[in-house]
């Protein structure tokens, strides 16, 4: 196993086995939700609830592995099950309302007459005489009478207990007494006698009816089982109602959804007996080699005791990120705490107890640059607590909790060593992808990764070799098509006390979380290249997905050429890679495919263990490690406030204030460019970890 400097030592740093991903969501909608900030889902602050529906999108759009799993769980509904298996749910809830739709075409009269003809063969033979046409016209909505012939078709229980619990006793088998035969005759005659008449008023149905209702949304939610468990893309396609590449949630269908849940919600608040349930799913099998994350949202007040099931959550490595919300005021809501603060309230203290804490190594380091967010980094660890008071800030704390689990980059720990205009300003500003010989892309990308990995050595005996002549190694090394990458890489790390190895595409991803950028090697057509270059040309930092290019429909004959990039970081979005035809192609020299399988990519990992290091370089890491781990995280924490002096107008300003490209750059106050291509500059790490988050 393999890291870098910020851990311990190559080797030392606890990593997932596997980069798939298993995510709860347990989210509150309990009344207490309700009584504590408000907004009832029928007037304009119903935007909380609604909210719901962004922290489920916002925390499984995307899906880079093609692996990533994903369970949500609603805490607090109105009936039994109280806790439920949310996206289920809502897939039943839809799928029925589809079909109720299309019954709509038929006439209420028609519909009417059908409901009560099941009805008198399924235990109610009398409700003809009891629910007299007229008033059933008058009562039930057109929505209501598809809605209860859906129920009765597709449901025996629901026929069961809707004859048993919503209908009164008029309507079913009489008793065969004296006393029912007598009142039975006076009903035939016309004749009115105590009880009986009351049953036939618009009262007596309407009453009927909303029994039916609740009885309905009480089976149409789902308990919860090994099915709650699904696919990300099975589940963005639940919560958008189609199939295709995700957008953003509208707002028309965030309506709709909250119609489809409006019902079942504001009921009591099992947490306790939720978080037991997730503890089910997460210990599934087949997910045992899965980073495991349990995103927890609720204003605090479990209705079943303060007792979370956290040793049974950690010993299946589950990471806990809770999101406590209320509507009073957050003196620093945009802030991860090491420590609770002693003026929190209970519901407050209690979340913040229950998350989990991640060491500085393995925070994003673009949440340094958001605006706004200080990390307290106490002992060297934050937890994963957020407080939010307004519905806005939701989206912000889901890309945090997002970019915790699948968010991490290779390089940003190593600008304080190295200039990225090294790698990327290799070529003619108008470089054609179709002109490019390719034993030169592959030998800047392969001396790229090489110079890198001897980078990461504190204190290299013999020091670092130079860019440059590694490359030329390469080339002299006859590394062009046809030529076996790996193989020469093999021969060139013998030499430096390195090792390599092909890896799909979880294993690249380990080695980005470890700090080491990875190679990749991909082939196109003419005609791939041609729309490659222009997709980049027109989106320089968009994200090129299968819609864009289309490897699949190559023909099996067709000439491929081959390029060698390098993979840097990742995030839930995207992967991205640094290329080497200058900085100003694409996103200053880098660019994203939305996974591997959009162009094919191939993975070569090229990295060191502790065996292969000299006695004097673990010394010199045991020294200087810890002094610069701590460095870095000062320069990072200090990017809020770090200036600038702008070397065009001799003004300072603050370097968050910079903006432009990743190694050319815009003064704030003079509007004048200029390069940035010194290692360890607060501007250039700026630039990067600015980049990255785009």
């Amino acid at each position: 196993m393999v890291t870098s400097l910020g851990a311990s030592m190559e080797g030392k740093i606890v990593i997932y086995q596997e980069m798939a991903t298993l995510t709860g969501i347990l989210v509150d909608v309990s009344e207490s939700m309700e009584r504590n900030i408000g907004g009832p889902v029928d007037e304009e602050g119903g935007s909380w609830a609604r909210s719901i529906f962004k922290v489920l999108d916002g925390l499984i759009k995307h899906d880079v592995t093609k692996k990533n799993h994903v369970f949500g769980l609603g805490v607090g509904a109105r009936y039994e099950p109280q806790v439920f298996d949310m996206l289920n749910t809502i897939k039943k809830a839809q799928s029925e309302s589809s079909a109720n739709r299309q019954r709509r075409s038929l006439s209420k009269w028609g519909i009417l007459n059908e409901i009560l003809s099941i009805l008198e063969r399924n235990g109610a033979p009398r409700v003809r005489t009891w629910a007299k046409m007229n008033v059933l016209m008058s009562v039930v909505t057109d929505t209501e009478a598809s809605m209860f012939l859906g129920k009765l078709l597709n449901g025996s229980d629901f026929r069961r207990r809707f004859v048993d619990e919503c209908l009164p006793k008029e309507c079913k088998e009489l008793e065969r007494s004296l006393r029912s035969y007598g009142k039975e005759g006076l009903f035939f005659m016309g004749g009115y006698f105590d009880g009986a008449q009351e049953y036939a008023t618009k009262d007596a149905v309407q009453k009927a009816v909303d029994k039916g209702k609740k009885l309905a949304h009480e089976l149409s939610l789902v308990g919860i089982s090994p099915a709650a468990v699904m696919n990300v893309q099975k589940a963005s396609e639940i919560l958008h109602g189609s199939i295709g590449e995700e957008e953003e949630l509208t707002k028309h269908r965030v309506d709709e959804l909250m119609e489809t849940v409006k019902p079942f919600i504001y009921g009591g608040t099992p947490l306790m007996r939720t978080m037991k349930e997730s503890v089910s799913l997460f210990s599934k099998p087949e997910f045992k080699q899965h980073h495991k994350l349990l995103f927890i949202l609720s204003d605090g007040e479990p209705g079943d005791g303060y007792n979370p099931p956290l040793r049974e959550l950690s010993n299946y490595d589950v990471t806990i990120i809770c999101c406590y919300i209320t509507n009073k005021a957050i003196a620093d809501p945009r802030r991860l705490y090491s420590v609770a603060s002693e003026c929190w309230e209970k519901p407050a203290k209690f979340m913040f107890k229950m998350s989990s804490t991640i060491t500085t190594q393995m925070i994003p380091r673009t949440i340094f640059v958001k605006r706004g967010w200080n990390i307290d980094i106490e002992n060297n660890e934050t937890h994963l607590f957020f407080q939010v008071n307004h519905p806005d800030m939701i989206e912000d704390v889901c890309d945090l909790a997002r970019n915790v689990v699948c968010c991490q980059d290779s390089l940003s720990d190593m600008l304080a060593s190295v200039s990225l205009d090294l790698y990327i300003n290799q070529v003619n500003q108008d470089f054609s992808a179709k002109g490019n010989k390719e034993r030169a892309c592959y030998a800047n990308a392969s001396a790229a990764v090489l110079h890198l990995a001897m980078k990461r050595i504190v204190g290299r005996e013999g020091g670092y070799p130079d860019f440059f002549d590694l490359r030329k190694q390469m080339i002299d090394k006859n590394i062009e098509k046809g030529v076996n990458v790996l193989r020469v890489l093999e021969e060139m790390c013998l030499g430096y006390r390195l090792h390599c190895e092909k890896m799909d595409l979880l294993k690249a991803l380990k080695a980005i979380t470890a700090k080491r950028p990875v190679l990749v090697q991909f082939r196109l057509t003419d005609h791939e290249w041609d729309l490659f270059s222009d997709f980049y040309k027109k989106h320089p930092d968009g994200i090129l997905t299968k819609s864009d290019l289309n490897i699949t429909q190559r023909s099996y004959v067709a000439e491929v050429i081959g390029h060698a990039v390098v993979l840097t970081s990742y995030n839930g979005e995207c992967l991205r890679m640094m290329n080497s035809w200058g900085s100003d192609w694409a996103d200053g020299g880098f660019f994203r495919v939305r996974d591997a399988d959009i162009l094919g990519l191939e993975f070569i990992d090229v990295k060191w263990t502790q065996d292969d290091l000299k006695q004097s370089e673990i010394d010199a890491y045991k020294q200087q490690g810890p002094s610069l781990a701590s460095k870095l995280m000062s320069s990072l924490k200090g990017l809020q406030t770090a200036m600038y002096k702008c070397p065009l107008c001799s003004k300072e300003s603050k370097v968050v204030d910079y903006k432009g490209k990743l190694l050319r750059v815009v003064c704030p106050c003079c509007n004048g460019w200029f390069k940035t291509k010194e290692a360890g500059d607060d501007l250039a790490l700026n630039m990067y970890l600015t980049s990255l988050s785009h």
